[in-house]
């Protein structure tokens, strides 16, 4: 599986990078246990309906160096497309106020769609 990020990403990452310990490195070490594991046998992952033809999921990503599990842990959204991972969204969860805004944002991406 080859995995890949959205170009606004990074933008996900450097702005929980001010209040969090370790976003990037948790998504790596997400990223590394989906590539091992795959998509039926990574935990916590659940399809996402009404984004069309799009593969869409939402998984939990468990925070390094913090003290909490994955429900309280960070947001991945990603499309799978063939053999590649689109990663589109990364998120802590409750940065986002309504699951809709979540939904907005993900639909905005994929029309924008612009991979690292």
């Amino acid at each position: 599986m080859i995995i890949q990020r959205h170009s606004e990403t990074e933008k996900d990452i450097k702005q929980l990078s001010k209040k969090f310990k370790a976003p990037s490195e948790s998504l790596c070490a997400w990223e590394k246990l989906f590539c091992v594991k795959g998509l039926n046998q990574t935990p916590a992952i659940e399809r996402c309906n009404g984004y069309g033809n799009h593969q869409i999921y939402k998984g939990r990503v468990i925070p390094l160096e913090e003290n909490c599990g994955k429900s309280q842990g960070y947001r991945v959204v990603f499309k799978i497309e063939g053999d590649r991972c689109i990663i589109i969204f990364f998120s802590r969860h409750g940065i986002y106020k309504t699951e809709q805004e979540l939904i907005n944002t993900v639909r905005y991406r994929l029309n924008n769609l612009t991979v690292v």
